[in-house]
């Protein structure tokens, strides 16, 4: 267990650290997050005594840390950078037991930690074990980073922004592993990064950094469902979960419909139908509320003995309003047979139509943008 008491740490006025308190519990995965410069690094660099506070105490497993040696703390406690640092003269045995090389391992027993580590990453140990840092990839270079910082078994381990700078699919990779290997391995990681979808992916618990202090630390799903200020929900952004919207006629409606007053003259409706190769007319009245519809079925049946299209008027085709629920549109859309709805506004004007093919393109729309 890792545990911080009220640690503060000041540069002459400048507070760079304020009165920082918390726990990460063992076999948790910790992910300090937050804009530049509010804290994290520090924070991180204080666990492995890089850096020393100005006040306040950090317990490791319940030992005060400035109670041990520096050096011998250090061995104890693996470290993953950005930069890698992997020694170019040293093969990737070699990189991978620096540390039990230090702490006296046998020959034999560094050998046994390089094939179950190099396993656990599927480096097959005869193709990768004797090669140079030069001859690998930076996404394999940062794996043997990765399992040097593990190979001595530390009880924590600590990682700077270890992906910054790989592309995202060998970024993408690396997290799962390291994921993976920390969950198998039932180790202490305390990770850095600036990439909220990083934390969500990694991270047991969230610590959201801002001026030295500690705004929010909680678990990924409590973050996302009650951020505690506004600029963690912009490091959220897309990844909080809105409720979607209620979507109504309006939104799927084609609109634009053009219709015909139902004084208009029978031969100049049967011009229009041709003009627009339609088959129907939409049909208002002198305050252009919806009327019903004319199909050139009825004109041709019965055309010949009117002058208007007023005695041909049916009211058959289904009408919904443009606030309606657009799954309830669907449905009667479907269950009716009709081949549209009329969309009406508050005041019965013709609002728009809902079409197969135009409830099909919104919702692309919805989906896909």
């Amino acid at each position: 267990m890792l545990r911080f008491e009220h640690v503060s740490l000041s540069y002459g006025s400048q507070k760079i650290l304020d009165d920082l308190s918390f726990e990460i519990q063992e076999g948790q995965m910790a992910v300090l997050i937050g804009p530049s410069g509010c804290g994290k690094t520090t924070t991180l660099k204080m666990i492995n005594r890089l850096i020393e506070p100005s006040a306040g105490k950090i317990y490791l497993n319940d030992k005060d840390i400035t109670a041990q040696d520096k050096v011998e703390l250090r061995r104890h406690i693996g470290y993953v950078i950005q930069q890698i640092g992997l020694f170019p003269n040293m093969t990737v045995a070699q990189n991978i037991c620096v540390v039990p090389t230090l702490l006296k391992y046998s020959k034999e027993e560094c050998d046994r930690i390089v094939h179950e580590l190099l396993e656990l990453v599927n480096m097959p140990y005869e193709q990768y074990a004797h090669k140079y840092p030069s001859e690998m990839s930076g996404g394999q270079q940062q794996r043997i980073g990765i399992l040097r910082a593990l190979a001595a078994s530390p009880p924590i381990v600590l990682m700077d922004e270890p992906f910054s700078a790989l592309d995202p699919m060998t970024r993408r990779s690396l997290q799962q592993e390291v994921r993976s290997l920390q969950q198998k391995l039932n180790k202490t990681f305390v990770f850095v990064t600036h990439d909220m979808e990083e934390a969500l992916d990694l991270a047991d618990v969230i610590i959201f950094m801002d001026h030295g202090k500690i705004v929010q630390m909680a678990p990924p799903e409590e973050m996302l469902a009650h951020p505690a200020s506004g600029q963690i929900q912009d490091f959220l952004g897309k990844f909080i979960n809105e409720a979607p919207k209620e979507l109504t006629a309006a939104d799927f409606m084609r609109s634009g419909v053009s219709t015909v007053s139902a004084n208009r003259g029978i031969n100049e409706c049967v011009s229009k139908m041709q003009r627009r190769n339609v088959d129907t007319l939409i049909v208002v009245d002198g305050q252009d509320r919806y009327q019903g519809t004319v199909s050139i079925a009825d004109i041709r049946l019965t055309g010949h003995v009117v002058k208007t299209i007023e005695p041909l008027i049916r009211c058959n085709t289904p009408t919904v309003h443009a606030t309606d629920s657009a799954k309830d549109c669907f449905d009667l859309l479907i269950s009716s047979g009709a081949p549209y709805l009329i969309v009406l506004d508050g005041e019965e004007k013709v609002d728009g139509l809902i079409t197969k093919t135009s409830m099909t393109s919104a919702m692309a729309e919805q989906l896909w943008g």
